[in-house]
C-alpha cells in the first residue's frame, strides 16, 4: 500500500504546481458557491472573494457548493458549464479534527504492514469516538469509522496548497491494485485505480472535466515512479463512501 500512496500523493503536487501556471488557469474546474436565486434560473454566486450574477439552464441549490468551467462568451459575459455538485462530505470534513501529511502516511505504512495499519488506525479511531467532545468530532470519527467498516479507508490530507480528501479499497480484481477517489484543491475530484503491473506501478485516472485531464496527460513527467498512466473523461464521479448525516446506522 506505501508504494500506491506515494503515487496517489504525486497527483496532490502535480495538481498544486499546474494551479501556479498561467496557460492553466483557465483550464482547471473552478469551486463556486450558490448564495441565492434572482429569478427564472438567475443566480448569484460567490467565486473566490467575488460575487457574480449569472444565468443556468440547470437548476442550482442555493449554498451548494459545485465545480464548473468557466469561459467568456463573445460580448465578453461569464460563461459557466460542466456544473457538478461537491459531495457534502467535504463540508463536514472541512475543520476535521483528524488530518495527516502525506509524508506522515508514509512513515506509518513504512512502519507496518497494511493490515497492521488498519488495525491501529481503527483503534485509534474508535478511542477518538468514545471520547468525542463535539457533536461535530463525533458525527467526523464516526463516518471514518462507519468507513472502514465497508472496507474503505477514508483520509483527510492537509499541505500547504490545501485540505484533500481521500478514499481508498482494494482491487476486486486479481491483480494486487488499490482503487481510490480524491478531492484535490486545484483538480477537484478523481477516481480510478493504481495497480501493479510488468512494468511497474501504473494508474487509470477518470476526471469530470476534460481541462483537469489535458493538465494531467501534459505533466506526466512530474508523475516519476508510474510505468503508465492513462486518464479518461467521464460524466460522474461517486465516492467509494459517502458520509452518513446521522449515525443512528453504526453497528457495534
Amino acid at each position: 500500500m506505501l508504494e500506491e500512496i506515494k503515487a496517489l500523493a504525486r497527483l496532490n503536487a502535480l495538481g498544486s504546481q499546474a494551479k501556479g501556471t498561467k496557460e492553466f488557469n483557465a483550464t482547471l474546474p473552478l469551486l463556486l458557491k450558490v448564495l441565492g436565486k434572482k429569478g427564472a434560473g438567475e443566480y448569484w454566486l460567490k467565486l473566490g472573494n467575488t460575487t457574480i450574477e449569472t444565468k443556468s439552464q440547470k437548476e442550482l441549490i442555493v449554498g451548494q457548493k459545485y465545480w464548473a468551467q468557466m469561459s467568456r462568451s463573445s460580448v465578453g459575459a461569464i460563461v459557466l458549464s460542466r456544473l457538478t455538485p461537491q459531495p457534502q462530505m467535504v463540508e463536514t470534513l472541512q475543520n476535521s479534527p483528524l488530518k495527516f501529511a502525506f509524508g506522515d502516511l508514509e512513515k506509518l505504512l513504512g512502519e507496518k504492514d497494511s493490515k497492521d495499519f488498519l488495525v491501529a488506525y481503527k483503534d485509534f479511531l474508535l478511542d477518538k469516538f468514545v471520547n468525542a467532545a463535539t457533536r461535530y468530532e463525533f458525527l467526523v470519527v464516526g463516518n471514518l469509522l462507519l468507513s472502514l467498516q465497508k472496507n474503505v479507508l477514508s483520509l483527510v490530507i492537509g499541505d500547504s496548497s490545501g485540505d484533500s480528501f481521500l478514499q481508498t479499497r482494494r482491487g476486486k480484481s486479481k491483480k494486487q491494485s488499490l482503487e481510490f477517489y480524491a478531492i484535490y484543491p486545484h483538480l477537484g475530484a478523481l477516481r480510478g485505480r493504481v495497480y501493479r503491473g510488468e512494468d511497474g506501478i501504473n494508474a487509470e485516472i477518470y476526471v469530470a472535466y476534460e481541462g483537469v485531464k489535458k493538465v494531467l496527460e501534459s505533466r506526466l513527467d512530474l508523475l516519476k515512479g508510474f510505468g503508465g498512466v492513462s486518464v479518461y473523461v467521464v460524466e460522474a464521479l461517486e465516492p467509494l463512501f459517502v458520509f452518513e448525516e446521522s449515525l443512528l446506522d453504526i453497528r457495534g
